[in-house]
């Protein structure tokens, strides 16, 4: 699994209210992903909705995701289309509820130093190497767990365990088939 995109660059500590304020929980509540992810990290950089594009990287300091898990958050970025969060840590309710809907959130704390906002990243998950495509550098990185690459390979812990148990996609009762 090889990730490719612009990162966006953010520092230690960012709390769930940095990214999304609590007034707007009640469009995660209410399954309103397309507007909540309108207001993902306003406060934090106004700029972020209007300029993330699909395949965009976060790349974070150490705790992020810490404080109140609001409702919809990993949702929203997915529905940006944020392709992973790398990071020095995150708060271990943020790290597992992303990888079980899908959303890579993994520990990288040896790219946080060498990338910055609007450069180019790629990093193979299975490889032992990332590379700054903006600088031409390499960085030397962790190979990511095979069980944890099965989960978002799969797209999270829903669609892994009915891959594992060979549940197939069944029509709903009652829907109409051509």
């Amino acid at each position: 699994m090889i990730l490719s995109g612009r990162v966006w660059k953010f520092g230690d500590q960012l709390h769930s209210s940095h990214f999304l304020s609590g007034r707007h929980d009640a469009l995660g509540r209410a399954g309103k992903f397309e507007q909540l992810s309108r207001h993902i990290l306003e406060d934090a950089n106004p700029a972020f909705v209007d300029q993330v594009r699909p395949g965009d990287l976060l790349v974070v300091g150490a705790a992020f995701g810490t404080g109140k898990h609001l409702d919809g958050l990993i949702h929203a970025f997915r529905t940006l289309g944020i392709a992973a969060i790398l990071g020095k840590g995150f708060s271990a309710a943020w790290e597992r509820d992303s990888i079980n809907l899908g959303l890579p959130a993994l520990v990288y704390p040896e790219l946080y130093e060498h990338v910055q906002t609007g450069e180019e990243l790629q990093l193979d998950l299975r490889g032992t190497l990332a590379r700054n495509l903006t600088r031409g550098t390499t960085i030397a990185v962790h190979a990511t767990d095979a069980g944890l690459l099965a989960l978002l390979e799969a797209g999270g812990i829903a669609a892994y365990t009915a891959r594992r148990l060979g549940i197939v996609d069944r029509p709903k009762a009652g829907a109409h088939t051509a």
